[in-house]
């Protein structure tokens, strides 16, 4: 069997790069009361994605749903290091890029935040190989099966 890849650019929104497996949410996300920032794990009953867990993961997902409070989620759950990789995005979100801002600026990190056109993001599939480098280039390997 061989590989499949693509790339893309991106709008780069929180500089930075990284590597790992994607894990496509099929909907939005509450980071405030629909995800526990301690383990990371999606705990909204109704998510598709019910019980999956973020961490270390590249987080390709639509954008965030709810209030205000999803920034402190967000950066209480890359402080502890159960939080994603990066975010890939289908439009830019506010509350995302504040929260992992916070983060990576308090704690020295460097967790990435890029958005892509909607049509792009559905082309990502969980348990993707996905690259983002510091020019905002995404790149995706996937094993053929």
């Amino acid at each position: 069997m061989t590989g499949q890849g693509f790339s893309f650019s991106s709008w780069i929104l929180i500089p930075g790069q990284a590597d790992g497996m994607a894990l496509t949410l099929d909907d939005t996300l509450s980071f405030w009361g629909g995800f526990d920032p301690a383990d990371g794990e999606i705990i909204d009953v109704h998510h598709p994605q019910f019980g999956e867990r973020v961490g270390g993961r590249i987080l390709c997902v639509p954008r965030s749903r709810g209030s205000a409070g999803t920034p402190g989620g967000i950066a209480e759950t890359l402080r502890n290091g159960s939080g994603p990789a990066a975010f890939v995005l289908g439009e830019r979100d506010v509350n995302i890029g504040v929260g992992t801002l916070v983060a990576n600026r308090l704690y020295n990190l460097e967790v990435p935040v890029v958005a892509v056109a909607p049509l792009e993001l559905a082309q990502i599939r969980s348990g993707d190989r996905i690259t983002i480098d510091r020019q905002g280039r995404i790149s995706v390997s996937r094993e053929a099966v």
